[in-house]
């Protein structure tokens, strides 16, 4: 990798962003954002006492959740094995964490284009102690930011985990990013989720801005909390759960986005489990989030 670039950002969200890499044409298709915290990494950046725990860990003591990895290599590789596929990052773990977290991904052999980094020392700083944990401001802002960034013919595919609210964010952000959910409405689905006033017209702002595309083809989350996928229940079929990262390869791979033989790899090092969905029909305006969830 070349030298990556890293920017420090107050609005619309404290965070840091890191480019290693700028999408051309080229990298039209498939683009792949990960969470780090209980998708990628066994660790709890989003809770305080973890947090600090992390801080005395070297990047050789972190350790990825089975099968992680080789998926990640699959999905970087695509269906051919050979197509260097667009990956991203969006983690709870602040900028001070950097060069372990990073680290951990050179020796795990994962190439990446970007990460985004939440601010918290930041948050601590202007007194926004209530803001650690909460992560739907900080996510959406990482990835409209990101979404101004990509070329023509993208298409988003997020990962993340049940423990929290990523599959939330990700239809939130699928909706405002295609302009589905913009001005009154975005600022009033934000601040439900606990998010500052100021960040929500921020994010309002930062919306706005970004021009309407429908960028989100698949939101794919870790079930952690609920194997049998009872926290994506809700959400149409368009959200995808599962068990294992095992579970996910067969589902990636049925979408051309793995080769087959990169998908029964993963299945050998995570093992399998069901493929889990959604249960409510998908609204006809094709809006992600449920209308139960919209204030």
């Amino acid at each position: 990798m070349n030298e990556a670039r890293r920017v420090r950002l107050v609005e619309p969200y404290p965070m840091v962003r890191v480019t290693d890499r700028a999408l051309t044409a080229a990298d039209a298709g498939a683009v792949h954002v990960w969470d780090i915290d209980r998708t990628y990494l066994d660790t709890r950046f989003s809770q305080l006492k973890h947090l600090v725990g992390t801080f005395f860990e070297l990047a050789i003591d972190k350790r990825d959740l089975p099968g992680t990895v080789e998926l990640l290599h699959a999905l970087r590789n695509g269906p051919t094995g050979r197509e260097h596929r667009p990956l991203y990052f969006v983690s709870a773990s602040p900028p001070q964490l950097a060069r372990a977290v990073e680290r951990k991904m050179l020796l795990d052999g994962v190439e990446w284009d970007g990460i985004a980094y939440k601010d918290q020392a930041r948050l601590l700083g202007g007194g926004n102690v209530s803001q650690l944990r909460e992560q739907v401001g900080f996510k959406l802002a990482a990835l409209l930011a990101l979404a101004a960034e990509l070329p023509d013919g993208a298409r988003l595919h997020l990962y993340g985990d049940d423990l929290e609210k990523d599959p939330l964010i990700y239809c939130l952000f699928a909706d405002a990013a295609a302009g589905r959910l913009r001005s009154d409405a975005l600022a009033a689905a934000i601040a439900s989720q606990g998010t500052r006033p100021r960040y929500v017209a921020a994010l309002v702002r930062q919306a706005a801005a970004t021009p309407p595309r429908d960028l989100v083809a698949g939101v794919h989350i870790r079930l952690e909390r609920a194997p049998d996928g009872a926290t994506i229940a809700r959400y149409d079929a368009r959200v995808r759960g599962y068990a294992t990262w095992g579970a996910a390869a067969r589902s990636l791979a049925g979408d051309g986005l793995i080769s087959a033989d990169a998908a029964e790899h993963v299945v050998a090092v995570a093992g399998d489990a069901p493929i889990r969905t959604g249960k409510a029909d998908t609204p006809a305006d094709g809006a992600w989030l449920p209308m139960a969830t919209k204030p």
